[in-house]
């Protein structure tokens, strides 16, 4: 009784840190009715069980200003247009020129995984009146090719007068740089046809040490008009390239103001436009606004609108339905900009983007402290970081701003990885109204957060985040059935997850110009649109912030010196594999033999070329081998690496418990 009063304690403390959690009632459960709207064409590469056997890549689905048209992209080269009557796909522009292929780019690559090929893809807002649009896409500077797009692809492209930029250099070691993004401008005479006619106009291409998290998005303040000072500014959400992770001088890449990576920025990509209360960027592309936090700072660039983030692979505005617009006093306070940040190992996050604000990554993640050498922890009582301006410069110091929403990396209640979302504004689905929807890539899973919740996290306390509650959809099932329907040809789904498992859904959000939602899965290439929500019972609101008092802080023990006290009984044993089995079997095999002898090819790591997850069962430890030290690695984790820590995720007799079943495994070799 005294142990199960203690976890019932445990668990309100953890609760009531999650702001708004423990006061409110639980709502009603949704489940959302998902109907399939189109499937894209196949241009999977079937050869293989990683992300690149995804029948359709498909990254973006972007509603035609004036709403006749669907655009869609596939990150391996095609930007189509898919007419909504018929619902068939013209194939509007093809980047994919590698290695003879008819596409534009002889230096495009799309083979590795992920986000790796075409993007993203955004309208100018003023597209109905210039028909410019924007693009990112990445190239292997390594490629012997040009980077010009080759002449006579798209008959309409005058190619008069197009150059390239010199790339943006990031901080690397022992001169890596695996890619290059570029941003490209394309004004179309025409955009009531379905071919391109007119110019294009480099306007930045930005280094890549490592082809992960690019340089990835784009959006423009849906609410600035003419004369405003966000009128056809654009944002942009730029990953840090895994330099977090490293553990060399590229790890604080995203700290740094003297790079790109790991940042929001704020550009003007039209030379005439705000000339006054603007300067011409380095390269003569493009304009950097005057009141961009950094733009007196030496050593900074202007380009930074805030930073300190491992992979913001999404931006997205919630407009306040009550505000005023008919002002540019109004518009300015009208919209609220929101990123979805990939996390490292412990936390996903939604975040509300601040001008010049600092999240901390890699020094915290989440709620978080993190540390390449404690493990991931409370954040201390001195909660303030060095202003990094170089490698070698600090500029004093700045406290760091957290998120409004965060889910962990558990079976039980998370994911891998936080897809995109949005706070739904449609007429069909009056259950969604108000309501923040988001889901996580891998695993498929979706939640959502009330939209006031959201706003009220946002108030400068680390600890508070809003509370989110999951949504039903058996989406897993529908695009496995697909996949297969569809010609997929790997008994899973293409890739996995450290979470997720074999087979990741892989699944982004999209909205149309009525705010109704769809959802984008990659391994079968079919978009859905949510079409219902019904109700169920609910459960309570996920806790979504650990009670730091209640943390136990490894690193301060003797992690070689101390003895397991639980003893490795058969029932510890049995417990320790249920345990493994349901947390660490998906990355480390089922007998924990390691990735390579299991058949599991964890594709990030694949892409990154570092080890997979080793054996644990043949004698060599990396970390230690005492119980003590093993103990300590699976509780902390081994930032930057993926090993997770499972600290307040399992019970500390758990984690001892796997110890003393991995000591069986290991002695019956």
């Amino acid at each position: 009784m005294k142990k199960a009063a203690a976890l019932v304690a445990s668990l309100i403390l953890a609760l009531a840190v999650a702001s708004l959690t423990a006061v409110q009632p639980a709502p009603t459960q949704l489940a959302l009715e998902l109907q399939d709207y189109v499937a894209l064409p196949v241009t999977a590469d079937n050869t293989n069980t990683n992300t690149r056997a995804q029948l359709a890549r498909v990254n973006y689905m972007r509603d035609e200003p004036g709403g006749r048209r669907f655009f869609v992209n596939d990150l391996n080269g095609p930007l189509y247009i898919l007419d909504k009557q018929t619902k068939a796909f013209t194939t509007y522009l093809d980047f994919n020129g590698r290695g003879g292929r008819p596409g534009l780019f002889p230096k495009f690559t799309f083979e590795a995984n992920f986000a790796t090929g075409l993007t993203s893809f955004i309208f100018d807002p003023d597209y109905a009146n210039n028909g410019v649009f924007y693009t990112l896409h990445m190239e292997d500077p390594a490629t012997d090719a040009p980077a010009q797009p080759k002449a006579g692809v798209v008959a309409g492209l005058d190619l008069t007068g197009y150059t390239t930029t010199p790339a943006i250099a990031t901080p690397t070691v022992g001169g890596r740089i695996d890619r290059e993004v570029v941003l490209i401008e394309w004004r179309d005479r025409n955009p009531s046809n379905r071919t391109f006619e007119g110019t294009a106009r480099e306007l930045l291409r930005l280094q890549h040490p490592l082809a992960p998290h690019p340089l990835g998005e784009m959006t423009f303040n849906p609410v600035a008009r003419p004369g405003d000072p966000d009128w056809r500014v654009m944002y942009l959400g730029a990953g840090d390239s895994q330099s977090g992770e490293q553990r060399d001088s590229r790890r604080l890449n995203p700290q740094r103001l003297d790079t790109l990576a790991g940042k929001i920025l704020r550009i003007v990509p039209d030379l005439r436009e705000h000339a006054k209360t603007s300067a011409v960027s380095e390269n003569g592309r493009y304009r950097i606004p005057n009141d961009n936090p950094f733009v007196t700072l030496d050593g900074a660039r202007r380009e930074i609108w805030a930073y300190g983030l491992r992979n913001p692979h999404r931006l997205i505005w919630d407009v306040d339905p009550a505000a005023t617009l008919s002002s540019p006093e109004g518009r300015a306070k009208a919209a609220t900009l929101l990123a979805f940040n990939i996390g490292l190992v412990t936390w996903e996050t939604v975040i509300v983007v601040h001008r010049g604000a600092n999240y901390g990554y890699p020094l915290r993640e989440g709620t978080n402290s993190m540390s390449s050498t404690n493990g991931t922890g409370p954040i201390p009582a001195d909660d303030t970081i060095p202003i990094q301006i170089s490698d070698t410069v600090v500029g004093g110091t700045a406290k760091p701003a957290y998120p409004v929403i965060q889910y962990s990396h558990s079976r039980e209640t998370g994911g891998d990885a936080i897809a995109n979302g949005f706070v739904y504004r449609g007429k069909a689905i009056p259950a969604l109204r108000g309501k923040l929807v988001f889901g996580d890539i891998t695993t498929g899973r979706m939640w959502y957060a009330n939209r006031a919740d959201v706003l009220a996290a946002d108030d400068g306390e680390a600890k508070t985040v809003a509370p989110i509650y999951e949504i039903d959809t058996n989406l897993r099932r529908l695009v496995e059935n697909a996949y297969r329907e569809r010609g997929g040809k790997t008994p899973a789904l293409p890739g996995m997850g450290a979470v997720a498992g074999p087979g990741r859904v892989d699944v982004r959000f999209a909205e149309d110009n009525d705010g109704e939602l769809y959802v984008l899965t990659k391994p079968d290439g079919v978009i859905r649109k949510v079409v219902g929500a019904r109700e169920t019972t609910a459960p309570a609101p996920a806790a979504t912030a650990p009670a730091a008092s209640e943390r136990q802080n490894v690193t301060s023990q003797t992690a070689a010196g101390t003895a397991n006290p639980v003893a490795p009984t058969s029932e510890s044993i049995a417990a320790g594999k249920r345990a493994y089995d349901a947390n660490c079997a998906a990355c480390h095999g089922d007998l924990a033999q390691g990735a390579v002898k299991a058949g599991i090819t964890i594709s990030i790591l694949e892409e990154q070329k570092a080890r997979q997850p080793p054996d644990l069962t043949d004698g060599q430890w990396d970390h230690g081998a005492t119980d003590g030290e093993i103990f300590a690695v699976i509780k902390r984790g081994l930032p930057p690496t993926m090993m997770a820590g499972y600290d307040g995720r399992i019970p500390d007799g758990e984690l001892w418990s796997i110890v003393n079943y991995l000591r069986t495994l290991r002695s019956a070799k």
